[in-house]
């Protein structure tokens, strides 16, 4: 029958046979049964041996017909290997004792990478909780083959998974541009579990190490791999930097409406962007603005002149410039600035280390931002381990089960 036909294909089997399918129940039902007198591989060493005896039948939920549920029914064999004893044979379409094909984790795994999983479960006619299974099962399969050998450089930043202040850790490998690792919250615990689950001979292969000037990850890094470069990323120092301009910004404009004056008002981004990012009223505006002798044309002025800090290829040169920028800085009379100043220098060999080892944060950002939108997509998710395993399944690059169904 064509019916058997497609089952044997996308199951893969051979040892097996296809003793009846059955429509019962509104449900496609396909009873299985191994070949007579056929030797079955062990399922630690695949080595074959004669069947010992025969376990109760189980049910695994397969790729549904035109809507229609279908559901495997077989009972697995124990053989007696001479190097591991008596283990259940290697059932091929099924990953432990997991309750779904090895073809249906691949069809929900690839589908929830682009849609919500309530859609997908949807899609499929399965509930949520057998679409979190199959992303649970895809994961640890493509951890299973995936040794992360060569990592290098990792980037390590925290992202938020929900309001009142709760993050999550992510670890990046910066090279190959994918999430490794994501933990809940953003203390020193946290980071510690990613150490302790990335081993010894793996930590000491990492040259480089991305981060913010959060002083729990500092201390970890430090703990674990001190030999490696610690860089502090340039995007979440220049980040400090935006919010002191626009807390000078914020007190001269209160100030100034006190008295009446609005020329301020409006023009936060004025301050904040790039000048060549600038619209063309924008340059008009700042162009009048900076004749002025306004506080924030001083803090405007200075943060200008912090750029030219990237531009050195040189650590000596740099670290020259960045002390007389410090003191331009603390002797602008703008608080906000001084305290940006004095925070660059109890983190000057971090920020230095970049022209050592020039690596940033730039790509963990922006795999932050597909991260917020995997998180935005589901409307968020309840639970942490949850919240790490779609980050990990969607960021991962993880390697999906093999199976005879394709996706374009």
């Amino acid at each position: 029958m064509l019916i058997e036909s497609i089952i044997r294909f996308t199951l893969g089997i051979k040892d097996h046979r296809i003793v009846s399918v059955k429509f019962i129940d509104k449900e496609l039902r396909i009873i299985l049964d191994a070949k007579k007198r056929r030797k079955l591989p062990c399922s630690i060493c695949e080595k074959r041996y004669h069947s010992k005896d025969i376990l109760k039948e189980r049910r695994w939920s397969h790729v549904s017909l035109w809507g229609i549920p279908v559901f495997i029914y077989y009972r697995p064999r124990r053989v007696k290997c001479r190097e591991h004893g008596v283990k259940v044979e290697r059932i091929p379409w099924s990953m432990g004792k997991r309750a779904l094909s090895f073809p249906l984790i691949t069809v929900l795994a690839f589908w929830t990478r682009l849609l919500p999983w309530d859609q997908v479960a949807r899609l499929f006619n399965v509930s949520w909780n057998t679409v979190r299974g199959a992303v649970e099962a895809a994961v640890e399969y493509g951890r299973e083959r995936e040794d992360y050998q060569g990592v290098r450089f990792i980037g390590i930043d925290e992202i938020s998974r929900k309001k009142g202040h709760t993050y999550h850790t992510n670890v990046y490998d910066l090279e190959r541009k994918r999430l490794i690792w994501s933990g809940a919250h953003r203390d020193k615990d946290s980071l510690r579990r990613f150490f302790q689950w990335w081993g010894d001979t793996r930590t000491a292969a990492i040259e480089g190490v991305c981060c913010d000037m959060w002083q729990n990850y500092i201390d970890v890094i430090h703990e674990y791999c001190g030999d490696a470069v610690t860089v502090f990323d340039k995007f979440h120092i220049v980040r400090h930097l935006m919010e002191a301009i626009d807390k000078v910004r914020k007190m001269e404009a209160k100030a100034l409406a006190e008295m009446g004056c609005e020329t301020l008002k409006g023009t936060k981004y004025i301050w904040l962007k790039n000048p060549w990012n600038l619209t063309e009223n924008q340059k008009i505006t700042l162009s009048e603005l900076l004749k002025s002798s306004f506080k924030i044309v001083r803090a405007y002025l200075l943060k200008e002149m912090f750029r030219r800090l990237w531009d050195y290829t040189r650590k000596a040169w740099a670290a020259k410039y960045l002390k007389r920028w410090f003191w331009w800085a603390t002797h602008s009379r703008l608080k906000p600035l001084r305290d940006f100043a004095w925070m660059l220098r109890r983190h000057e060999e971090g920020i230095l280390a970049y022209f050592n080892l020039r690596i940033d944060n730039g790509i963990v950002e922006a795999m932050n931002n597909n991260a917020k939108a995997i998180s935005h997509r589901a409307r968020g998710y309840r639970s942490e381990n949850t919240f790490s395993l779609a980050m990990i399944h969607g960021l991962g690059k993880l390697q999906l089960p093999e199976c005879q169904h394709r996706f374009s």
